[in-house]
């Protein structure tokens, strides 16, 4: 069906010159044409296991980005996913707004190395995603201290705000026509989904995204794509000079 799956590569080894201050945003814009990843921010929640067992039955390893104080109370959501094929990604602790930590001089790093305790043994280095994407140098200079562990920051190349969706009341078949359109235009990357919202439970109530992952992903097949672990992008990265 044009899926690639493979759901036990192993990260690679990557040299201790690559960091968060040497590395840009990562978009999997090294990706072929028609080549996505299919990653999932905010949980664990509802949705996030429904995702992962179809997803699994389609061949497809994703990664689902977990903010650490809800993996901490679903420890069998995390390993559960984990035994499916998927990987699990550092998404912070309480999914603050990053930059304004660091201006307001609070310690960044310790959320991010407390999620990645609760993570577990997963593969190192474990894929960070800053929330709402934002990232600066100042960000990444806070985030030095568990460098060694990460690699990051993910971004992402497709996003139709799904959360916004969900909020508006829109049908997960229409939210998985917007994506299928600009899955087209960008060709490949990154695809960032919410299989939860951690900063609004009304949001988080409403989400769909088990519903729109099974409307999306059939289109994806239909219009060509394939689909890649997010390990497929890390292992291109070009390293610094």
């Amino acid at each position: 069906m044009g899926i690639i799956a493979w759901p036990d590569w192993d990260w690679p080894s990557l040299p201790s010159s690559v960091t968060f201050t040497t590395t840009p945003p990562i978009t999997g814009a090294n990706l072929p044409d028609r080549t996505l990843v299919l990653t999932y921010d905010d949980g664990p929640g509802p949705n996030t296991l429904p995702v992962a067992q179809y997803l699994s039955g389609m061949g497809i390893a994703a990664t689902f980005f977990m903010v650490g104080e809800r993996a901490e109370r679903q420890l069998e959501i995390l390993a559960q996913v984990r035994a499916l094929g998927h990987r699990l990604g550092n998404h912070t602790w309480s999914h603050p707004h990053l930059i304004d930590e660091v201006k307001s001089g609070r310690d960044v790093a310790d959320g991010v190395r407390r999620t990645a305790a609760v993570l577990g043994a997963i593969p190192r280095p474990i894929a960070f995603r800053a929330p709402w994407g934002e990232w600066n140098l100042e960000v990444a200079n806070a985030l030095a201290p568990i460098a060694d562990e990460h690699v990051g920051h993910i971004h992402w190349r497709i996003d139709c705000t799904d959360w916004a969706a969900w909020r508006d009341g829109v049908d997960p078949t229409v939210v998985a026509t917007w994506y299928r359109v600009h899955a087209r235009t960008m060709k490949k990357g990154i695809v960032l989904l919410h299989d939860y919202t951690a900063d609004d439970p009304v949001i988080a109530a409403a989400n769909r995204s088990a519903e729109l992952t099974r409307a999306l992903v059939p289109m994806l097949i239909a219009d060509g794509f394939t689909f890649a672990p997010l390990d497929a992008v890390i292992a291109a990265l070009p390293l610094p000079a």
